[in-house]
Formats: C-alpha cells, structure tokens, sequence
C-alpha cells in the first residue's frame, strides 16, 4: 500500500470520514496483530489489544499533526495496549517464560522469506524479537523504533545487533 494513499486516509479520518477510518483500520490490522503477538504471546490477547488501540486511535486522530507519521503512532498505541492488557492480567512477569509453541503468527501477506523470520521471531526473546519484527517485516528506521518502543536509537541498535546474532546462531543450529 503506498504510504500517500494512508495518509490521505488519515486526513480524510480526521475530516470524519468513517469509511477513510475503516480503511486504515483494514490497512493496519494485520500487521498490528503480528506485532502484538510478538509482545504479548497469547493470540487472544494480542487481538484484544489491537482493537483497543484501534478504538483509541479512532478518538485520537485528529491530534495527529502529521499525516506521515501514523505507522509508528498505530505500533506505539498497539504495544501501550498490549503491556495495559499483560498488566491488567498480572501476566507481565511470565514474558519471559513463554514457550516458543505458544505463540501463534499471523499471514500478513509477505513472502516464504517472511515466514520462515517470522518463525525464527518466535524462538527469540520478546525485546529482540521486537526489534526484528519492526525493523524487517514492518521495515521502519532505526528513528521510529526509538519511538515505538521509546528507548533511545543506540539501545535500538544493540537490541538490532544482538538480535541478527541469534537469529544467525538459530540457523546454524538448523543446519
């Protein structure tokens, strides 16, 4: 989808055009719901965690001062929905503990490349696994993953660096 065509959505939302509103929400539901499946591992949760975020969207738009931006707004507003949902349900601590089959991946329309990261993303740790997934499959900058997670671009990078190194031990191990 060409990024001119969203942000003429995103206008025409902030004009109060529902069906502008459906159609980034039919835009973006794909790829948040991956993303949130990476955070938050459980499939249930990451669904209701997007709807919320999609649903706060739909009050807060009109603040968007710029129209270009709305990719990371929508990432950033689907991980503060996520991490209120793991809070609400005291599972925050157990992040750590999830086993790789527990997670469940969405097709979000990308090739066998992207499905062979996307199940290499549910072997590593969350904060990695994170950072892959914004930086590869959603291909955003370093700068707006530093404001997606809101961390500084330095931690982004070594986030970046120590995730490609246990994404390459994982596929030596495969062969």
């Amino acid at each position: 989808m060409q990024q001119a065509q969203v942000e003429l959505w995103v206008m025409e939302a902030q004009a109060g055009s529902k069906k502008a509103f459906s159609a980034l929400c039919q835009h973006f539901y794909p790829r948040a719901i991956g993303f949130a499946i990476k955070i938050a591992g459980d499939m249930n949760l990451a669904q209701d965690a997007v709807q919320d975020a999609l649903l706060k969207l739909s009050k807060t738009i009109y603040k968007l001062e710029d129209p270009a931006t709305i990719n990371a707004w929508v990432f950033k507003l689907v991980r503060w929905q996520v991490l209120d949902h793991l809070k609400t349900q005291n599972r925050y601590q157990s992040l750590d503990d999830l086993k790789a089959n527990e997670c469940e991946i969405v097709e979000a329309e990308h090739g066998d490349e992207t499905k062979d990261l996307q199940q290499v993303l549910i072997m590593l740790p969350p904060i990695e696994g994170q950072v892959l997934y914004l930086f590869y499959l959603e291909q955003f900058s370093i700068a707006k993953i530093s404001k997606i997670l809101e961390i500084p671009e330095g931690t982004v990078k070594s986030r970046l660096f120590r995730a490609r190194k246990l994404f390459k031990q994982y596929l030596e191990q495969e062969k």
